[in-house]
């Protein structure tokens, strides 16, 4: 565990967390978590399709009395340093997962179990989704960036209409046919009306992978949801956004729990 001083907030350890997920493939993720005795709020962050888990305010949240946990999926990229193989690799293989890193993260002495935010970008967003359905018991919230709910589309999106192939090279890594199959078949709008926890969703205005309208379409379906266009922002919207995305985070976690 390495510990950590950040000016203007208070000091936090980083910490290798590892777990098993249902296959019993093995996880690793990292855990942020601010210096202190008490039971701290936990934002668990799911990362996109290609990328691994650096998320970057884990360490400004946990500055702020927010630890943070963010992991790779199993397959999820390139540079894993979970299990597993991209080919076999699906939004739900992903929200298991997540299911396995957040049992795991409950039984910590720093977390709030009843403080539990699944945030996440991209595919991560969509797989929040899933998990979030899955697991509303267990969580107070969800933060998401963008998520990729056009992969529900994908042979009409990424293939002009036609049938995706057994396996394919696509981004940074091949997937095979149950990548578009296991989301394709997700009710996943039904899964945003059954969660009634409250929902920070942004999206940028220029996205050239997920199309504007799907998150339209999501604010129809979530019961308590704040969408958030932000202009001129791509599908990494972080970019340029950080300080308002970390604090209406931070005001949005810390506001759940007074």
């Amino acid at each position: 565990m390495f510990g950590f001083r950040s000016s203007g907030g208070q000091g936090f350890s980083k910490k290798a967390i590892w777990c098993r997920n249902r296959r019993n493939q093995r996880i690793y993720g990292e855990a942020y978590i601010p210096d202190g005795a008490e039971a701290y709020p936990l934002v668990i962050y799911s990362h996109g399709y290609g990328y691994n888990m650096s998320f970057l305010e884990a360490s400004r949240l946990a500055a702020a009395g927010i630890a943070v946990c963010e992991f790779d999926f199993c397959g999820g990229s390139p540079w894993s340093k979970s299990d597993g193989k991209s080919t076999e690799m699906s939004v739900l293989t992903e929200a298991d997962d997540l299911e396995a890193v957040l049992d795991e993260m409950k039984k910590q002495d720093y977390v709030d179990e009843k403080r539990i935010y699944l945030c996440g970008g991209s595919q991560g967003g969509f797989v929040s989704i899933i998990a979030g359905d899955r697991r509303q018991e267990d969580v107070a919230g969800m933060i998401l960036y963008c998520p990729a709910l056009v992969i529900t589309d994908f042979e009409k999106e990424y293939l002009g209409g036609r049938p995706m192939p057994d396996k394919m090279r696509f981004g940074n890594m091949t997937v095979s046919r149950r990548y578009y199959t296991d989301a394709r078949d997700c009710d996943v709008y039904q899964m945003m009306e059954r969660f009634k926890k409250p929902v920070l969703y942004y999206h940028g205005s220029r996205d050239e992978m997920v199309p504007l309208r799907y998150a339209y379409e999501a604010e129809k379906h979530f019961p308590d949801v704040k969408l958030t266009i932000l202009p001129g922002a791509g599908h990494m919207l972080n970019y340029g956004f950080e300080d308002q995305l970390f604090t209406e985070m931070k005001d949005f976690i810390l506001k759940e729990v007074q």
